[in-house]
């Protein structure tokens, strides 16, 4: 397997969706054109693909990505330092912090940990070499990872021990055909609203949630196909009418969005008894059929910034219903994988060939590093 990446991790990250992922991941940073990015001396380079991104306090954010690296600023994302030496030599994907205390997760089973805000970090015990996609700190103990091949991780002392279980995979809309085709699932996003509440989500719409810290698992997409039955869809009843989800986030143990591939989006208001679509496959007039990465909240006031392929970045300003167009400089069709806030609508999100975007406005408006705004 390739150290930087990995041709098995291409067919299995991509799987049902690779015409898009291979043109996009695989070849991201390659060919000209695109965005105009700042050099720091030569620290970021269109090659660089960042993965994900987290507030840690104050005006301090960290960014993980291809090659195990770990970036840093102290300044709200207008300059970066590098973490040098790199804890990791595998690519990062995902990164959590609970104050000070941060974990990153990555590619044959990585997990590094920081206890200083992201300064200096150690290698952690994962018990796997599957390639994990996310992680979830409740508190600075309890902590949560999940990944390829139906791999979900669990920790109850901050990751000094970790513990790798396969979850078995739902039969929630699989028929006797297709859970041939559907030997495991894919989990891209986990997160825990407290030591018990959490929700998985991945391949073929699976959403996964937990009540009891990760114990028992139950499956929520029922209501998806359902719904899909009663709008007419011949393949509604049928698990691989759904996509992948990309990412969940919960703003408390009742209310969440998931986002992911051909637009989709999905949100509930009672823990995920019900989820309810918002968009799917181009059928709502302001949310393009392009797959979609990440969402998060800026603050209280019901604003969501949710990012994708093309450069896609929109705003809600009442909880999911309704999307804008956030201004952004000119040149940015990349990918945008993940995105973070802090305090005072602070905020950064990152993507391919080199790209870090900042804004101070709540996600309205996105400038480079250079200050071109949008």
């Amino acid at each position: 397997m390739d150290k930087k990446g990995g041709k098995r991790l291409l067919r299995r990250f991509f799987g049902p969706l690779m015409p898009f992922f291979v043109l996009v991941l695989g070849l991201a940073g390659c060919g000209g054109g695109g965005h105009d990015t700042q050099l720091n001396n030569d620290l970021i380079r269109r090659t660089d693909k960042f993965f994900d991104v987290a507030h840690v306090s104050g005006d301090v954010f960290v960014t993980v990505g291809y090659d195990g690296r770990i970036l840093r600023s102290e300044n709200g994302g207008k300059t970066w330092q590098e973490i040098i030496p790199r804890p990791a030599d595998w690519s990062l994907t995902q990164v959590n912090f609970v104050e000070d205390h941060g974990w990153a997760v990555g590619h044959n089973g990585t997990i590094v940990h920081t206890r200083d805000g992201g300064k200096t970090w150690t290698p952690q015990q994962s018990g796997t070499n599957k390639t994990l996609f996310a992680v979830s700190f409740a508190d600075k103990l309890h902590g949560w990872a999940c990944g390829d091949e139906s791999t979900w991780l669990w920790t109850d002392n901050g990751g000094e021990t970790w513990t790798a279980e396969r979850i078995e995979v739902s039969q929630l809309g699989l028929s006797e055909e297709t859970s041939l085709a559907v030997p495991d699932i894919i989990y891209y996003s986990v997160q825990f609203v407290d030591t018990q509440n959490g929700w998985m989500v991945g391949e073929y719409g699976n959403i996964r949630h937990t009540s009891d810290g990760g114990k028992t698992w139950d499956s929520q997409h029922g209501s998806l196909l359902e719904e899909l039955v009663e709008k007419g869809a011949a393949e509604g009843r049928d698990v691989m009418a759904l996509g992948a989800f990309f990412r969940v986030h919960f703003t408390d143990k009742d209310h969440g969005i998931a986002v992911g591939a051909g637009g989709a989006i999905i949100a509930t208001d009672n823990g995920g008894q019900q989820w309810r679509w918002i968009s799917r496959e181009g059928g709502k007039a302001d949310i393009p059929s392009l797959h979609l990465y990440d969402i998060a909240m800026p603050g209280q006031d019901g604003r969501l910034v949710m990012v994708g392929t093309n450069g896609l970045i929109l705003t809600s300003t009442n909880g999911g219903i309704d999307w804008q167009s956030a201004k952004t400089p000119g040149g940015v069709f990349t990918w945008v994988n993940g995105l973070a806030f802090g305090e005072n609508g602070k905020g950064v999100l990152v993507g391919g060939k080199g790209l870090i975007l900042l804004t101070e406005d709540a996600g309205q408006t996105w400038q480079t590093l250079t200050g071109e705004k949008g």
